[in-house]
């Protein structure tokens, strides 16, 4: 019961500050697609086999980039439905536009880093091929929309630092193509390989912004156009980053309520708070998680019920809704179960909201980012 009142406590705080609107807006953020994670069904029982506990990690059982199957059925639940002024549910696919090239890394003895575009990494994969063909139809019909997610979901210094311990787990899950264990599955004790903007000294700061300046110039290449929002990897990254994506057209901020904010010469990260609406100093717009729909996390979990709830605290406080959800939730190239499980769960949840709110507006997060910023 306290667990019950602390959620609906934060659920409410996190509303108060910030933009209003009297339009129900509802926007889904997904955040991973293009990254790697577990390439093959297969490897779970090898690195099983390794003595990794893999119970707890939810990640590294499901997830991994999306086949043209997880796509071509995501898109037909999205397009199923229509808001009060007939655009399709949208689903904003915050992209990792690189991946570790895993071979010129052995090559070079891990001592340098070496990555190649996602776009790459597709062609290697038994169910890819025509996967970014679909992307681009997928954003055509206004249901899946790029945005910037980072160069890559690694901090690259630290991956390098466990791949020159030849025995360490790192290395020995390297041969299987993978770069992280979440922590709870892991052996190792280190910091995390999954917050790439994550500072421990100078070199990682240069690294970090010579790769986020990169990265939004292969999105620009990749897509053509230059993403008008981003969201950092883990809600880690410093401020000075913010400059680094406005020179790349970057003016609207995903994120959590806390960005975690490293800072070079302290332990741990500083912690600051963010509310929709928020601008910083250079006139970019923080756009805050208010709602969660992440049923792989915890297949027990009743989560439509649970979105619903949050939604409408949300547009209770006139605010609009901003689900997380992440794209392991509609991944089944490694477990066709979880996609199948979840996809049904969309569909129930989206169902529900043009029941309960039928003038719902459906939109992406640049989009709603100009709404707001029109609205000032």
């Amino acid at each position: 019961m306290l667990g019950k009142v602390k959620t609906i406590v934060r659920n409410n705080l996190v509303n108060v500050p910030g933009w209003r609107t009297k339009r129900k807006i509802l926007v889904i953020e997904s955040d991973d697609w293009g990254a790697i994670r577990l390439p093959s069904a297969e490897i779970l029982n090898e690195l099983e086999a390794m003595g990794i506990d893999l119970g707890r990690d939810q990640y590294i059982r499901n997830d991994a980039l999306a086949s043209e199957t997880d796509l071509e059925q995501l898109f037909e639940v999205l397009d199923s439905f229509r808001d009060s002024r007939g655009k399709p549910a949208a689903l904003t696919a915050n992209a990792i536009m690189a991946n570790p090239d895993f071979k010129k890394i052995l090559d070079d003895i891990f001592k340098t880093y070496h990555f190649e575009p996602f776009t790459e990494t597709l062609k290697s994969y038994p169910e890819h091929a025509g996967a970014f063909d679909l992307w681009k139809k997928g954003a055509g019909k206004g249901l899946f929309i790029p945005q910037f997610h980072g160069r890559e979901h690694l901090h690259v210094q630290r991956w390098l630092n466990g791949l020159s311990e030849k025995n360490s787990e790192t290395a020995k899950v390297f041969d299987h193509k993978l770069y992280a264990l979440c922590s709870s599955a892991s052996t190792e004790n280190r910091k995390s390989y999954m917050a790439a903007y994550e500072w421990d000294n100078e070199n990682d700061r240069s690294f970090t912004m010579t790769a986020v300046k990169e990265g939004l110039q292969m999105f620009k290449d990749i897509f053509g156009y230059e993403s008008l929002s981003a969201i950092a990897p883990n809600y880690t990254w410093n401020s000075e980053m913010e400059q680094v994506m406005l020179d790349a057209g970057v003016r609207y901020l995903q994120g959590s309520v806390v960005q975690r904010s490293p800072e070079i010469g302290k332990d741990g990260n500083k912690v600051i708070r963010h509310y929709t609406g928020q601008t910083n100093k250079l006139g970019q717009t923080y756009l805050v998680r208010n709602c969660r729909f992440e049923p792989t996390a915890d297949p027990a979990k009743d989560w439509v019920s649970s979105c619903l709830n949050d939604i409408n605290t949300a547009f209770r406080w006139r605010k609009p809704a901003i689900i997380e959800s992440h794209r392991v939730n509609y991944i089944g190239f490694i477990n066709p179960d979880n996609r199948n499980r979840n996809l049904k769960l969309l569909n129930e949840l989206l169902t529900a909201v043009l029941t309960k709110w039928p003038d719902v507006e459906f939109m992406s997060s640049d989009q709603l980012g100009k709404v707001i910023e029109e609205s000032a």
